[in-house]
């Protein structure tokens, strides 16, 4: 009998303890139904998603604390995966495996997930993930912006961002992959991230597919990436595989910095020095004017990422305010290398910086022709590196010294002429009497307008050697003049007149100056520009009253003739040189007051 009453009281006691865990937390209902039960209490969806097994769901039962924990914060239910409602439930995991507890906003986004070999470990895992996916919660709602991708193909794309002056971040999608759904739901949809790249860059997404041009091209390995171009489609930075927030903000400022083309920094000569052999580099030199050359230079050159990154990698680069803009490259210890006074483009400055890494640089090749080096080769790209550097008149002299073996007769070969045309700025008396002499024949063989041109400029350049140390050979230079005459130069009066005011500015010798560019005035159509040019010589360099008077009146009678011809067209020309004239004229006169 005793064995009875206890057996009974055994009974009673597993069954109060069962009572208590009784209320199942897993309600009934479906998703819709559970969303709009969360919704109306303030509280997440827990969707047991697929079978967690006897083991995990014993625990959570077996937790009366737990239990009231998550049936104060959530809905629960389960979701039979093998059900026409459990498949169209799967996307909502965005690619998480099940069985699994997964807690999601009513109607909305996953907020935090637990596989049950976690529970089973340590059921109170639940408790942590209910507070997590609160607080995620959280700040999707606090969140109500986006990233803005628009449909377009890369090449479009590129060119509209280069019209508004951004960036383009190409965003290369695999639906396939949890990654890119993640960055889809967690990551663009927070506002700090969505303003900062709805502000900054033309956002475009690609499918994988679509992608694979570019993706081929740039080496991607992985997905989701994100590639970030300029407006002619150059790679700026990239990444790729999953990233958040503070991530994907950060490779968009890299992305922004590195759009800035090459990282100049504001250093003293010292301290290039110690930083280029601290980080074995060699010492690039901007020294600029400001100015519209300029200008292009920093927006079309040096923000090429290929040029920027090369210079990046290869040297410590330094902007520094000039008279001129000339580039410079030294090597650690400071000492120059090489120089260029302009690059057209990317691709020819990164030529020069190969050329100042690899010895062949102005200083480079100086020292190899003063060695002896005289090979055709060298000696002709010798000349071109100086013209360059802005050394016009080295590379004359070494032409000069590379024609004096030859006959003048080689003027006659295309290669010779060429040579002969762009460098030599001042001819022997042998080539210079050729010239002359051959002056039909050479026009047959490289053109009439070319050969005059050159021939022009000999002559003037020839004129410049009457002037020694100040003083003027007038004798010689009557001769130079009845040479042309004789030679028959084309507009030799022209080129004697306009040598003769040269040399007369040379001496300080303004009366004859401005004699002579009367007599030019008078017989000539003079541009506005060449006047302004000769009155601010005078200006700045004469101190004779009468000369400057006289230049300040024909200042003042150009501008009546501009204002005469306004007044009979009735139109007001923007582009002429008034304002410039009438201030020029005033400061000519205020020496005379």
């Amino acid at each position: 009998m005793e064995k009875y009453v206890l057996f009974f009281c055994l009974y009673l006691w597993c069954a109060g303890g069962f009572a208590q865990t009784a209320p199942d937390l897993f309600l009934p209902l479906s998703w819709e139904q559970a969303s709009a039960v969360a919704a109306r209490e303030n509280k997440l969806v827990l969707v047991e998603v697929g079978d967690a097994g006897d083991e995990a769901c014993g625990a959570v039962r077996r937790d009366r604390e737990l239990g009231e924990c998550l049936r104060r914060q959530t809905v629960a239910i389960r979701m039979d995966m093998d059900t026409p409602q459990g498949k169209a439930f799967e996307s909502r995991l965005l690619l998480y495996p099940y069985p699994a507890y997964a807690f999601f906003m009513p109607y909305g986004d996953l907020v935090g997930i637990v596989m049950p070999e976690e529970v089973r470990a340590k059921p109170g895992r639940l408790r942590v993930a209910v507070e997590e996916a609160k607080e995620a919660a959280q700040v999707k709602k606090r969140n109500s912006r986006s990233v803005r991708f628009v449909e377009e193909g890369v090449v479009e794309a590129s060119a509209r961002a280069g019209e508004a002056k951004r960036i383009l971040f190409v965003y290369v999608a695999d639906d396939s992959k949890q990654a890119s759904r993640l960055m889809e739901k967690n990551v663009f949809t927070l506002d700090r991230v969505a303003d900062f790249y709805n502000s900054r860059f033309h956002n475009v997404r690609l499918g994988v597919r679509e992608a694979a041009p570019w993706t081929e091209r740039f080496g991607v390995k992985e997905t989701p990436a994100f590639l970030f171009l300029n407006g002619e489609g150059k790679l700026l930075w990239q990444a790729e595989g999953y990233g958040d927030a503070e991530q994907m903000l950060a490779h968009g400022a890299e992305a922004l910095e590195r759009a800035k083309g090459i990282p100049f920094e504001v250093l003293t000569d010292g301290q290039a020095q110690e930083k280029a052999k601290k980080e074995g580099k060699f010492i690039f030199v901007d020294c600029y004017a400001e100015g519209r050359g300029h200008r292009a230079l920093a927006e079309e050159v040096f923000a090429d990422p290929e040029l920027a990154e090369f210079f990046r990698k290869h040297f410590v680069n330094v902007a520094r305010e000039g008279r001129q803009t000339v580039l410079l490259f030294g090597d650690g210890d400071g000492r120059e290398v090489h120089r260029v006074m302009q690059a057209g483009d990317a691709e020819e400055l990164l030529e020069e910086a190969e050329r100042a890494l690899e010895g062949r640089g102005t200083v480079g090749m100086a020292a190899r022709y003063e060695a002896g080096e005289r090979g055709d080769g060298f000696v002709e790209e010798y000349m071109a590196v100086l013209v360059r550097a802005g050394m016009e008149g080295e590379a004359s002299r070494v032409a000069a010294e590379y024609f004096a073996p030859h006959a003048p007769e080689v003027l006659k070969e295309k290669s010779y002429w060429t040579l002969f045309n762009r460098y030599v700025r001042t001819a022997s008396p042998a080539l210079l009497d050729y010239m002359l002499s051959h002056r039909a024949e050479l026009a047959a063989l490289h053109g009439d307008e070319e050969v005059h041109e050159k021939l022009t400029a000999l002559c003037m350049a020839a004129a410049e050697g009457f002037v020694q140390d100040g003083r003027f050979d007038e004798e010689g230079f009557k001769g130079y003049a009845r040479r042309l005459k004789k030679g028959k130069v084309p507009d030799w009066r022209r080129i004697v007149r306009d040598a003769r005011m040269r040399t007369a500015e040379q001496v300080g010798d303004w009366k004859t100056y401005t004699n002579l560019a009367e007599e030019k005035w008078n017989e000539e159509r003079i541009e506005d520009a060449e006047l302004y040019r000769w009155a601010q010589r005078i200006e700045a360099q004469c101190r004779d009253g009468n000369v400057r008077y006289k230049m300040a009146q024909w200042l003042a009678r150009r501008v009546t003739e501009i204002n005469r011809k306004e007044h009979l067209t009735g139109k007001v020309d923007l582009t002429s040189y008034r304002g410039f004239f009438e201030k020029l004229a005033d400061d000519l006169l205020k020496e005379l007051e």
